[in-house]
């Protein structure tokens, strides 16, 4: 059975989160480039999850809540327009990159998430590559809330079994303390089971679904065997995502359950 590959590309690594609507066009194109390159060498089963970054957070901030028609429309109607920019761009570098709606795939039911896994198999045994990203969704009961990108990787990583988790950050990995700190040691290998005891707060910026912590909390959710493999690494640094994608050497943190 071929390996998918889900690639959360963090919305700090293509934004810049403390200015809206601001985009880190040099980064966006090198990521786009490595990806095309990844996908035509080592694997042509990729799903790519994004984050809000200086777009969805920022709306968000301003309206102070995601119940009322007008918060809900601007959110959707933004990140819709950063999705586009992003797939754009993939398509650019030659990757058959298809923009995904979220809030059209995902709903929550008694507490739990749902998405559809069919529409995306359909597009990955064809060879395109879907892009997804955080938004708004609905609830069974009535209500909106945000689905994060994070928790979207870690949803459709634990359907395509065997599955590799990619999350391309803007920092190395997880440290054991704030990564300010110069005697911070970035942990090669984190045991979910050890999060208590460990530095994994600290993001910088607006950032409404809680940041490296909540990633990682969320694989306690969704890593329910040793059949992901699940990586942290810094997206910034020049192949790192080409890298990782081919199943090469990197600098980062490996998670466990």
């Amino acid at each position: 059975m071929p390996i998918t590959i889900v690639l959360k590309i963090g919305g700090a690594l293509i934004t810049d989160k403390e200015r809206p609507f601001s985009l880190k066009y040099s980064v966006l194109h090198r990521i786009s480039k490595e990806l095309s390159q990844a996908y035509r060498r080592c694997n042509n089963r990729i799903i790519i999850v994004h984050g809000g970054g200086s777009y969805g957070h920022y709306v968000v901030k301003e309206h102070g809540d995601i119940h009322s028609m007008d918060s809900i429309t601007q959110v959707v109607w933004f990140m819709r327009e950063l999705n586009m920019i992003v797939t754009d761009m993939l398509n650019l570098y030659g990757l058959p990159a298809l923009p995904i709606d979220t809030h059209a795939m995902f709903l929550r039911a008694e507490n739990r998430l749902h998405g559809f896994k069919e529409p995306l198999m359909l597009m990955i045994d064809k060879g395109f590559v879907p892009v997804l990203y955080g938004d708004i969704i609905f609830s069974k009961q009535g209500e909106t809330e945000i689905l994060s990108g994070d928790e979207i990787a870690w949803y459709y990583a634990s359907l395509f079994r065997p599955s590799k988790l990619l999350f391309a950050t803007s920092v190395d990995g997880v440290f054991d303390k704030d990564p300010v700190n110069r005697d911070a040691k970035l942990i090669p290998v984190l045991k979910l089971s050890l999060l208590d005891s460990l530095y994994v707060k600290g993001v910088r910026g607006i950032d409404v679904t809680g940041g490296m912590e909540t990633k990682l909390l969320l694989g306690l959710r969704y890593m329910e065997k040793e059949d992901i493999d699940v990586y942290i690494f810094n997206g910034m640094r020049n192949g790192n995502i080409f890298r990782a994608i081919c199943s090469e050497s990197i600098y980062g943190t490996r998670v466990v359950k």
